[in-house]
Formats: structure tokens, C-alpha cells, sequence
């Protein structure tokens, strides 16, 4: 037994420092990273992670690689001087392998949004997760992303604990938002809506929004210097910031819609929003910045009826969304996007709420986004430049005159930040009138850096050598004449 198991062993090895092995490996371990391009340069980075990248096959291509490399550098035992650039350059590469697999198991690749005065600590993976909450038990499980072309034929997954089920899957999706008036008895969330638009010179822009009383998600909306929200007449609310211009879209007791208009400077004007007429209501609040507000829908009890439809356009980032009801009935579906939550009541009176959110990891510090900087290029709109000027904050709880005091630091395009083990990229941001208030940073963590690094100059180093002396070996070749 002994004996077979040596013959085998010596037959395996043998296969592994073979020619015909490593002309295998190399030729699978191309192909497979030219069809990852390929995916890459006609669908998007996510779909070629999912086919080539993140697949277990192409983890056994890298790991055979691996082993044909230390094979092959154990062949030539006992090691000699002259095998010095010989054995730098395959441990050059087997440090690259390590340090791949490392910075995948435990690096994050990652994105934190801040506004203007914001403190987080949180970086958003592109990884989903549906987080449950029945009655006083939460619980979060990882959800798979998969592209267009496996999302067609998804299969529902329940998740019986929870009583609820995932009914549908778009990789790439974009909302069809839709308030309509609620059935007489239903047992879902309820809210008064309104459709409105924002007219006027620096906002025509704008797009329609929908707010909504049965989520506090939907009821308030910030849009550069002013906020707009709609609320209940029994709902007492703080007054406005200083500076701030807010309009209250206000639901009377018998259904009536009214508004309340406060400007920078504190000044009010109120008054009633008579809709069903010949003509559209156009609402000039009295600010001196040049919005008006259309009124296009209200509903005085309405239900959210958002779909999510696939994306006509692909993008880079495809934003996904599910479809979800509860097992004990499946009359009960709804949409979610990503960053949704929505809530439910079965039959037998438990209160259930599901969200798909990013997974998010938490950071040991925090940054502050003090302001944003835009540059334009001259004469025109068009962004020249932007930086973001952060602080480095060790506790949430820093009181605001401790926080004005931290340095700041500035994050541009080809400036980043570096904070402990983490590095700060300016990534992008969100446009906002009049001016910008949210960036995106990405955020890297990546503990193979220093393998990837040191085996990368091992691998050149030893290939240079080779070279070097493969040229003394011909000189010497060369009869003297």
C-alpha cells in the first residue's frame, strides 16, 4: 500500500514539473484573463468578476499556477549559486499569488459617502445583504449578485425563519416610482403623496419627486439650500436651520393639502393647494432664489407602488433590485432597491421587516467632510478639478468646537489619504444646487500590498539576472579568435 502510494505520489510529481503541465496551466490561465476582457469591454467589471474573476475555476487555474511554480523551483534542489535569479523570479511570483489572496480574503475595496459637517465611519462593499427583523430578532444573510443573463432564469429563495421569500432578481435596474390610492381594508403601510417638480433657471433640471407620509425615507427631500417635506397636520416638527429655506407640504384632517413656506431669512408664507383644476398649480414660495413648485399628483391615502424595471442603458455599476413578498401570502409583493427597507404584518400579527442594503464594514476612526471644493474650467460650468477636505475623527462623541479644531486634509484626484492602514481616493460626488455638498471617497484596505510589492521587484530582479547571466554564459560561448 505504501509502495502505490509512493508510485503515485512520484507520477503526480513528475506531471507537475512537466513541460506539458505548465504549457496547460499558462494557456488556461490566458484564455481565461482574455474573456475576462472581453466581458469586461462589452458588459461591465461586475459581470466579469462573476464569470472569470470570482469563480472557483479560475481560483483552481491560479492555485495550479502556484504549485507548478514551487514545484518546479523544489526540482532544482540542491540549490546552487548560479540558480539565484532562477529561484528570485519564481519567488517573486509565488509572493504576487499570496499577496492576491490576501488583500481578497481580508482587504476592502470600498466607498464612504459624507455631506458637508458629516461624521461617518462606515464604507459600503459591493456586496448585498438582506437584513431581517421579526418582532424584537434581526438577523443579516449575504444575498448573491448575478448578471443580466442568470438573473433571467432566478429561482425564489425563501427564507422560512423570517416568513418571507425573494420573488424576483434584476442585476441592472432602474425605478418606476408610482403612488396610487390605497383599496379600501388594506393591510399595508398607507401615507398621503405628492408629485412635484421644481421649476426656476438654476433648478429646471430638477426631476419629479415623489413624497411620502408612510416613510420617513420618502417625506423629506434636500435639495441644495432648500428642504422640502410633507407631513400630517398633527406633526410638530422643529423649525427649519438657520439659513435654511424649507417648504412643508401640510395634510389637513380632512384630507386637504395646504402649504407652509419659510425662507433663509425666517420669513413665512402659507397657504391652501387647490388641485382638479383647468390649469396646473404653480406655487411660488417667496424665496428670492428663482423655484417655483409644480404640484402634478396628490393622494390623500396612497400606497407605494414603486417597481423596478431592467436599466435601459448598462453601467459600470449596475444598481440591483428584488422583488419580495411573504410565503403566507404571496399577494403581498413589493420592490425594493438597493438601500430599501419595507415592513409587513402577517396573518398571525408578527411584524416583519426586510432591507437590502450594501454590506458595510465599520471603520476604527471616522472622517469629516469639513467642505468640497470645485473648480470650473474658465468661462464655463464644466468641472475643471474637485477636492475634498477632510478631518481625521478618533471619537463620534468630539463636540463641535473639538471637531473645527482637527486638521484638515485635502483629498484630490491624484492626492489621496492615508489613515492608518486605509487609503482615501477622490472617487467622485453628488451635483447639488447651489453648490456641491456630498463626495464619494473609495476606500482601500489592502493587506497583500507589501507581498504584491516586494514579490513584483523580486520577479524583475530575477528576470534581469537571468538575462544577465544567460548573456555571460553566450559571451563565454564564443570561441576567442
Amino acid at each position: 500500500m505504501a509502495q502505490r502510494t509512493l508510485k503515485i505520489a512520484h507520477q503526480a510529481w513528475k506531471i507537475l514539473i512537466s513541460l506539458k503541465f505548465a504549457v496547460v496551466v499558462m494557456v488556461l490561465l490566458t484564455l481565461s484573463l482574455i474573456t475576462a476582457t472581453l466581458i469586461e469591454s462589452s458588459v461591465d467589471t461586475k459581470t466579469a468578476q462573476y464569470f472569470v474573476y470570482r469563480s472557483w475555476w479560475f481560483f483552481l487555474i491560479l492555485a495550479s499556477f502556484g504549485a507548478l511554480i514551487l514545484a518546479v523551483a523544489i526540482s532544482r534542489w540542491p540549490w546552487q549559486k548560479k540558480h539565484t535569479p532562477f529561484l528570485m523570479a519564481h519567488a517573486g511570483i509565488l509572493m504576487i499569488l499570496a499577496g492576491s489572496w490576501l488583500t481578497y480574503v481580508n482587504g476592502i475595496d470600498g466607498s464612504l459617502r459624507l455631506s458637508e459637517g458629516e461624521v461617518s465611519s462606515s464604507v459600503e462593499l459591493d456586496q448585498q445583504v438582506l437584513v431581517f427583523k421579526k418582532n424584537e430578532a434581526m438577523n443579516s444573510v449575504s444575498f448573491p449578485w448575478m448578471p443580466a443573463s442568470m438573473a433571467k432564469n432566478f429561482k425564489p429563495i425563501s427564507y422560512p425563519e423570517f416568513g418571507v421569500k425573494v420573488e424576483k432578481f434584476i442585476s441592472d435596474s432602474t425605478p418606476k416610482f408610482q403612488f396610487n390610492p390605497a383599496p379600501t381594508g388594506t393591510t399595508e403601510k398607507t401615507g398621503a403623496a405628492v408629485l412635484v417638480k421644481i421649476l426656476g433657471a438654476p433648478m429646471g433640471g430638477a426631476p419629479e419627486v415623489w413624497m411620502w407620509t408612510g416613510d420617513p425615507a420618502w417625506a423629506t427631500q434636500k435639495m441644495g439650500p432648500a428642504r422640502f417635506l410633507i407631513r400630517s397636520e398633527e406633526t410638530v416638527l422643529p423649525p427649519s436651520e438657520p439659513g435654511e429655506a424649507r417648504f412643508d407640504f401640510v395634510v389637513g384632517k380632512k384630507g386637504e393639502l395646504k402649504f407652509e413656506a419659510t425662507s433663509p431669512r425666517g420669513e413665512k408664507r402659507a397657504g391652501k393647494i387647490a388641485l382638479g383644476g383647468p390649469d396646473p398649480v404653480i406655487i411660488n414660495p417667496g424665496w428670492r432664489m428663482p423655484i417655483q413648485l409644480l404640484v402634478k399628483q396628490f393622494v390623500p391615502v396612497a400606497l407605494n407602488q414603486t417597481e423596478y424595471v431592467p436599466a435601459k442603458e448598462r453601467s459600470d455599476s449596475p444598481v440591483s433590485a428584488i422583488q419580495i413578498s411573504l410565503i403566507e401570502n404571496s399577494d403581498s409583493k413589493l420592490w425594493l432597491g438597493l438601500g430599501d427597507r419595507a415592513e409587513f404584518t402577517s396573518h398571525s400579527v408578527d411584524q416583519v421587516s426586510v432591507g437590502y442594503f450594501q454590506k458595510r464594514v465599520i471603520l476604527p476612526f471616522a472622517l469629516r467632510l469639513k467642505n468640497f471644493e470645485m473648480k470650473h474650467n474658465p468661462g464655463t460650468m464644466d468641472p475643471a478639478s474637485y477636492a475634498s477636505h477632510v478631518q481625521v475623527v478618533d471619537s463620534l462623541q468630539k463636540s463641535q468646537s473639538d471637531m473645527d479644531s482637527l486638521e484638515s486634509h485635502t483629498i484630490e484626484m491624484n492626492e489621496p489619504l492615508k489613515v492608518q492602514h486605509y487609503t482615501f481616493y477622490q472617487a467622485s460626488y453628488v451635483p447639488d444646487f447651489p453648490k456641491i455638498t456630498t463626495t464619494i471617497l473609495s476606500v482601500n484596505y489592502d493587506p497583500g500590498r507589501f507581498l504584491k510589492y516586494s514579490g513584483s521587484l523580486l520577479l524583475v530582479l530575477g528576470s534581469i539576472l537571468l538575462y544577465l547571466a544567460k548573456a555571460v554564459t553566450r559571451k563565454k560561448a564564443v570561441p576567442q579568435s
